[in-house]
């Protein structure tokens, strides 16, 4: 497939920030191609035919689309695309992609920081600074321990390999079992009670789609070994607030770390809020200022990949929902 006209979306206020980086990094990978912006559905020129547009999952996203005569390619700046479903444009005629593995480097390194949080009590040991208090704790370690990974798609694997520099036992799930590199063992989600039973830290990592929505709940919380840690760097909903409030009161959690919530932001009102086992963040387990640029070298590959013949590993699944 050739690119010669290129359609780049945005919100306005981040346009202007990102116009430069856009132009210089796909302006030297397709010189061919001009390379036009908008950062609303109006500023999109009607009538016009573009071979690639690439953008977030903006909610005038079907606005836009819906004033060019035809488009080939729609690569979203996201690896999560699970608001699209509700969005009314065509979703099977053009390909479709998302920015896979672009939050692989800076979400495990916060999956991994929240293990060390629980595990080394930096929570404590700051809270006993600030009253300038000196009490000496014996600290656990994560060599040995088992680290169990729901859902090894690229965020999990990259988990796995900077898990492994810890010494920790490896488990994850996965839809088509294959061996996985760095992963001891590799189950199903229908075979995942068995792992629960010896898990340290539960770290989820899947995609929102009709199947996960509320998969972490009472029932999968119960099984697992008392004392766990749960890290949810996922997508809003897969996780249920109230399952994990009442593990946490319930001891079988000793701790969660929670970047993604059902409803965001957080209430104020939400009893997580006032938990010293619990670690809230706002949803910024995947930033990086090399965002960007990752997410267009993404594309760039599956253009290659596309060009040369090959599989395009990024490609949404309509059925399957991301």
């Amino acid at each position: 497939m050739q690119v010669r006209r290129l359609l780049f979306l945005q919100k306005a206020d981040v346009l202007e920030q990102q116009k430069a980086w856009v132009v210089a990094q796909l302006g030297a990978a397709l010189p061919q191609a001009s390379i036009e912006f908008a950062g609303s559905a109006e500023a999109v020129p009607e009538g016009a035919v573009f071979d690639v547009v690439i953008a977030p999952t903006l909610p005038w996203l079907p606005q836009a689309l819906g004033r060019l005569t035809d488009y080939r390619w729609v690569h979203f700046l996201s690896a999560g695309v699970e608001k699209i479903w509700a969005m009314d444009f065509d979703k099977t005629r053009p390909i479709m992609t998302k920015s896979s593995g672009v939050h692989g480097a800076p979400m495990s390194e916060y999956a991994i920081g929240a293990m060390l949080y629980f595990t080394k009590q930096f929570g404590r040991f700051h809270q006993q600074a600030r009253h300038a208090e000196w009490q000496h704790l014996w600290l656990d370690g994560l060599t040995g321990k088992q680290l169990t990974v729901l859902g090894l798609g690229h965020v999990g694997q990259s988990l796995a390999r900077r898990a492994k520099a810890f010494d920790m036992q490896v488990a994850g799930t996965l839809r088509n079992l294959r061996p996985v590199e760095q992963v001891d063992r590799v189950v199903s989600l229908a075979e995942i009670e068995s792992e629960l039973a010896r898990t340290d830290f539960l770290i989820c990592c899947l995609p929102l789609t009709e199947e996960t929505r509320g998969l972490v709940n009472d029932e999968l919380l119960g099984r697992l070994k008392p004392g766990a840690v749960l890290i949810d760097i996922s997508r809003g909903g897969v996780v249920k607030g109230d399952a994990v409030l009442k593990a946490l009161n319930a001891g079988t959690l000793k701790g969660a770390a929670l970047d993604v919530f059902e409803q965001q932001p957080l209430p104020k009102d939400s009893p997580l809020w006032q938990r010293e086992d619990v670690l809230i963040t706002p949803h910024v387990a995947g930033t990086t200022p090399h965002y960007l640029k990752r997410a267009l070298d993404v594309f760039l590959q599956s253009l290659h990949d596309q060009m040369a013949g090959r599989p395009i590993s990024n490609q949404i699944d309509v059925k399957a929902g991301y």
